[in-house]
């Protein structure tokens, strides 16, 4: 069976996993057409129809998988991460990710209400009038979702797209994330935060971190929403967006989001013991890198303070060309993704943006309608 995706397969499945999930809740909708009340503050349909989402969603990967004939788990890289090590640093990823992308999303929300925008998160309706409310909501809002959008969206869509492209299929890939949601108030958090889950999904070959980072960023939305009010009336007493403050939180998030980020590529990274070597002259040769040190002793003329200079030197480099070619490479390197190249047909990828886009405009014409 083939062990990778094209990026218009990709688009194909995105555009099915869309129709699978409207198809199912619609039918789950009319056979509890007789069901009624409310359960927490919100309806019954309503928890049925998020978890049906997910088993949608599942269960059109897997028929898919089928159809196509590719081998779903080495697709999806349904494995552990090699080096375990990456696993303490996927607190701090998410914690640095929600300093950094909240500012975003006030932003949004500052300017749809302005226009008149009426929605927001269901999440926000739920009475949690006690705990096993708040373990209902993490599971069937943090859970279920973890694992079902990352299947699709990191596991089987962004191969297929990276196979393009690395930067192309982490942008796009969140791009249609975000616009899956139809929440036009949470559409740029999703899409920066989409693309940290792609990048995550790149340098481990596994789908595992980003499902405990998808997860620890929902229980984390279902815990500040649920039994920290102060955060929100902290925020609300700056106004409806403060400037100063917002732009400091994006800046240092950032920045802090790009380091680990970088920490957790360098942490993985295997050391080069091969190569040819020259013990008389200290000549290393990399790949396609000849790198020449001093004769002598180098251990004790070791910087220790080297890997937090290459961190920040990193940074600099990404507001260039060669930068982001080197991020490019070093993604490929570190994900078994197939490159195909860019002449391959790519009318599935930008049909699945339109009709994405088209779905994101219908729930913003409703909700500014209300």
């Amino acid at each position: 069976m083939r062990r990778n995706l094209l990026a218009g397969e990709s688009g194909s499945l995105y555009l099915f996993a869309l129709c699978g999930i409207s198809i199912l809740s619609n039918v789950f909708y009319y056979a509890m057409g007789n069901v009624g009340g409310a359960f927490a503050g919100i309806s019954v349909s309503t928890w049925v129809n998020y978890a049906v989402t997910q088993v949608a969603i599942v269960l059109v990967v897997w028929l898919f998988s089928l159809w196509r004939r590719y081998d779903l788990p080495a697709v999806a890289k349904l494995r552990p991460m090699k080096d375990p090590r990456r696993y303490l640093l996927l607190l701090p990823v998410s914690v640095a990710a929600i300093v950094a992308f909240l500012p975003v999303s006030m932003l949004f929300q500052t300017f749809f209400g302005a226009i008149g925008y009426v929605g927001g998160i269901s999440a926000g309706q739920i009475s949690y009038d006690n705990v096993g409310v708040f373990f209902l909501s993490l599971f069937v809002l943090g859970v279920l979702p973890a694992l079902g959008e990352e299947l699709l969206m990191r596991g089987n869509v962004l191969p297929g797209l990276a196979s393009r492209g690395a930067v192309f299929g982490v942008f796009i890939s969140a791009l249609l994330f975000s616009l899956m949601h139809a929440n036009p108030l949470q559409t740029g958090y999703q899409f920066c935060f989409g693309a940290v889950l792609a990048i995550l999904f790149m340098l481990s070959g596994s789908l595992v971190p980003c499902v405990a980072v998808h997860f620890l960023n929902n229980f984390f939305s279902l815990l500040m929403t649920a039994y920290i009010p102060e955060i929100d009336a902290a925020i609300a007493s700056l106004g409806a967006y403060n400037w100063l403050t917002g732009t400091v939180s994006f800046v240092v998030g950032t920045l802090a989001l790009v380091l680990l980020l970088y920490a957790y590529y360098r942490l993985g990274k295997p050391k080069d013991n091969g190569g040819y070597k020259v013990v008389s002259g200290g000549v290393v040769f990399e790949e396609y890198t000849i790198t020449a040190y001093a004769d002598g002793d180098g251990a004790h003329g070791r910087d220790r303070m080297a890997p937090v200079k290459d961190a920040f030197r990193f940074v600099g480099s990404l507001f260039t060309k060669r930068g982001w070619q080197r991020v490019e490479r070093e993604l490929f390197l570190a994900c078994d993704v197939q490159y195909v190249g860019k002449q391959q047909p790519m009318f599935g990828v930008w049909i699945a943006v339109g009709l994405a886009a088209a779905y994101w405009l219908i729930s913003l014409i409703m909700g500014l309608a209300l």
